[in-house]
């Protein structure tokens, strides 16, 4: 058996419905699978081989890449080896008693770290919103569903979530104000990302292949019935119509062009934001 240490910030349908499968074992592999509080907490279990694979934000790949202007301050030998998804819902969540832009500088907006994609693009929503991002409090909330636990129980005002932890807040009466495709309907979501020099991965790839078309093409109920299997908030309609978007759903194309990483090289510019190069973004791009 291969073992492989995978760190994610919110559950994966795509490895729950393969163990669900046997598909892993079938592949020879040993998946070891975990959360990781927050991307500097991931790319530093990366970095020091804690773990072989994370799941992440391709803006997070680009600022450990591409520059040592990161919370690590260290460079790092990455590459993107898949696109998983377009997102899953990546949106801008307020609490329902929000209404305006006026109501939402009075309350603290929550990302996970200062420097992240996730916190650039809650910017640019805010803009199009028409609040001005000066007069936010912002504050560092850790992962994703941490800050989901915090905008239900009243903490924050806002923040951007995705897959479980939105159809989780949007349950609990939360509101979503804006998607990720309001800034451009190939803003890319999740990617599979190691270190140049990376235990062979060739099999995880393969079964990431098979997994999401089944995810994708199988009646509803097995599919249903796998993703309640590995977490049973991952077996709603809500969710599943979520994974089967066109748009931000499941991706089954592994590549991840350029034009994709520049849409985000440009949401850090217009928040004054460090951003990569061209040539460095090429580097990482798949095709």
């Amino acid at each position: 058996m291969i073992t492989l240490r995978i760190g994610q910030f919110s559950r994966s349908p795509v490895l729950g419905a393969a163990r669900h499968l046997g598909w892993d074992r079938d592949l020879g592999l040993d998946l070891q699978v975990g959360p990781v509080p927050s991307s500097p907490a991931q790319f530093a279990a990366l970095r020091e081989r804690e773990i072989d694979v994370a799941l992440t934000s391709p803006d997070n790949v680009l600022l450990y890449a591409s520059t040592d202007r990161n919370p690590l301050g260290q460079q790092l030998p990455l590459r993107i080896r898949r696109a998983i998804d377009g997102g899953l819902g990546l949106a801008l969540v307020c609490r329902p008693e929000i209404e305006t832009g006026e109501q939402l500088t009075r309350q603290p907006v929550a990302v996970d770290v200062l420097p992240s994609g996730f916190a650039m693009l809650l910017k640019a929503l805010l803009r199009q919103h028409g609040v001005d991002e000066d007069q936010c409090e912002f504050i560092e909330a850790g992962a994703t569903p941490k800050r989901a636990e915090r905008l239900i129980e009243g903490s924050i005002g806002c923040t951007i979530l995705n897959a479980e932890s939105r159809v989780r807040a949007e349950s609990a009466g939360m509101r979503s104000w804006a998607s990720s495709e309001a800034v451009s309907p190939l803003y890319p979501g999740t990617v599979l990302a190691t270190l140049t020099e990376s235990p062979d991965i060739s099999a995880l790839l393969e079964l990431w292949d098979r997994t999401t078309q089944w995810l994708l093409d199988a009646p509803d109920d097995e599919v249903r019935a796998a993703l309640v299997a590995h977490a049973p908030e991952l077996g709603s309609r809500e969710y599943l119509d979520l994974m089967r978007s066109p748009t931000v759903g499941l991706q089954r194309n592994p590549a991840v062009s350029i034009e994709q990483l520049q849409i985000l090289a440009d949401l850090r510019k217009s928040c004054g934001a460090w951003a990569p190069e061209t040539a460095q973004m090429r580097s990482l791009a798949m095709r």
